[in-house]
């Protein structure tokens, strides 16, 4: 009797860099996430002029901890603007230290397997589309309301890249009337009005005597809240009305606090929409919870990718 032999297992090395926290993990085809995942802090990390050599040595790492695999390809999730060829990191205001880095050379020239350098948004986007089984639809918009306000655009088969890779940038379409300085050098930005930041700067301003993280419990009686949710539907309801999409992804930290008005946000967007279309068939989706995400949404962007 002949005998089967297998050899190790081909994943995908995910990893999610945020501006607080820093993630890897492995991802098979058949997209189930290798455990354990390893965790860093982003900040203490990258607080470096080779930004390059400490992934290099990350991913080296994680390798040695999961022999009975072999690394397929390395699909690199960013806080900021990635260029069109997806191999350099443009703009990453919270990591200074990835700005204007080519992230993929070095790596592909240590590891000989593919490496993409991608805007964080886009891995999340493609985990909710796999999840909610949106692979088909002709135009999704996705709005992930974290520390900032992330906007990923999925139309006619593809990612929306731009002439320089960097679309979707939501966060930065100035408010009429407004003129706080925003770290991108702009002015007035709407990541400035709502985001998880503002969330933060409204709380300590505005409630300080309620804990951040239950502030919707007291929504109703909040009207300053009320102005932060119509400021998130105006600049949604904005690309809506530009697209016309057959879905909304509504998701992110801020989106999935406790008590957050979902049905009150998905009000606004209708109010604003334009009548009688799209607002009449406006499809809401929430995304995913997952603590993972980015990472599982990196091994279904890159395996689609190979």
């Amino acid at each position: 009797m002949a005998h089967t032999t297998t050899g190790p297992v081909p994943y995908i090395i995910g990893m999610d860099i945020g501006g607080t926290n820093c993630r890897i993990g492995g991802v098979c085809s058949d997209l189930k996430l290798m455990e354990p995942v390893a965790k860093y802090n982003s900040r203490a990390l990258f607080n470096t002029d080779e930004p390059e050599q400490i992934l290099i040595e990350m991913i080296d790492n994680f390798i040695r901890t999961h022999p009975d695999g072999t690394p397929a390809g390395i699909c690199i999730g960013f806080p900021g603007t990635v260029n069109k060829t997806k191999d350099t990191v443009i703009s990453c205001p919270n990591l200074l230290a990835f700005t204007n880095r080519n992230i993929a050379g070095p790596l592909e020239e240590h590891f000989h397997i593919p490496v993409v350098a991608e805007h964080d948004v886009l891995l999340l986007l493609s985990y909710d589309m796999k999840l909610l089984g949106l692979e088909d639809a002709d135009c999704i918009v996705s709005f992930y309301l974290g520390t900032g306000l992330g906007n990923g655009i999925y139309i006619h088969g593809r990612f929306l890249d731009g002439k320089n890779g960097v679309s979707g940038e939501l966060g930065h379409i100035p408010l009429y009337g407004k003129t706080d300085p925003c770290p991108c050098g702009n002015t007035g930005c709407a990541e400035l009005y709502c985001s998880g930041r503002a969330l933060e700067r409204l709380q300590e301003a505005a409630f300080p005597d309620i804990p951040l993280e239950s502030v919707f419990s007291h929504y109703d009686r909040l009207p300053r809240l009320h102005e932060f949710i119509d400021y998130m539907a105006m600049a949604f309801t904005t690309e809506i009305n530009i697209l016309d999409p057959d879905y909304i992804i509504l998701a992110g930290g801020v989106i999935q606090m406790k008590d957050f008005p979902y049905d009150d946000l998905c009000r606004q967007i209708r109010h604003y929409a334009r009548k009688p279309y799209p607002e009449q068939a406006l499809c809401f989706k929430e995304g995913s919870n997952h603590p993972f995400a980015g990472i599982l949404g990196a091994g279904v962007y890159m395996w689609n990718r190979l």
